[in-house]
Formats: structure tokens, sequence, C-alpha cells
């Protein structure tokens, strides 16, 4: 894994989330069940005790490309807003400090604000 800057998909976790969601889509599966093969990879691997910094970016990218495709999954909102309330992704950027972490930070407020506004499925 590895971030080059502080975007959402500025990120390869968040990136091939990205991805694999649309790959999904392309293959002729519905947002939800792209959402639920995309997850269940993710989360056979990592959990919500021990990653919540990777679960952040597998759900702050899903959620991302959720809204470009305007297919916003409500459980997949609910869970971003959690992880992105609850700070899990930032301790990742506490080491870089200053203008990093205030830019992710706002990264991930615009990010939350737009899903607060969007009524999910």
């Amino acid at each position: 894994m590895g971030a080059w800057d502080t975007g959402i998909f500025d990120d390869d976790t968040a990136c091939d989330v990205r991805d694999e969601f649309l790959d999904y889509l392309e293959q002729g599966h519905t947002p939800k069940e792209a959402t639920e093969f995309v997850l269940d990879d993710y989360l056979e691997e990592y959990s919500f005790d021990e990653d919540q910094e990777v679960l952040s970016l597998v759900y702050c990218g899903l959620a991302a490309v959720q809204l470009e495709k305007n297919c916003l999954q409500k459980d997949v909102k609910t869970t971003t807003i959690g992880l992105i309330k609850g700070g899990a992704d930032l301790e990742m950027w506490e080491e870089a400090g200053g203008e990093e972490y205030r830019n992710r930070e706002k990264v991930l407020n615009d990010l939350k604000q737009a899903l607060e506004q969007e009524r999910g499925q």
C-alpha cells in the first residue's frame, strides 16, 4: 500500500477498490453485487478490530466511486461516515504532519459532507 498525495484516490488501496468496483459493473453486475464482491475480498483479509486504517481506505474509495456513479449504497455511506468521524484514516497521516495532515483532513471532511447530503440506496 502506498499514498502519493492526500486525495481519496491518491492511494493504492483506494485505487484498487475503485478499479475492482468498476470492473464488476462493466461485467454486468449491479452496484449492490459489485459492492458485496469488493467488500468480501477485503473483509476476508482485514478486520474492523485490527485494521481500521486499511478499511477506512477501502470504504472511502468505495463510497467515492459510488458517489461518482450515482449508486451510493446506504451501508457503505453509514460505515464510511463512521470511519471518517472516528479518525481511522488520519492516524496514518499523523506522521506526515502539518500541511499534508490538514489537506487529508479536508479531503475526508469534504467526502463526509458529500455523503451526508446523499440519500443512498
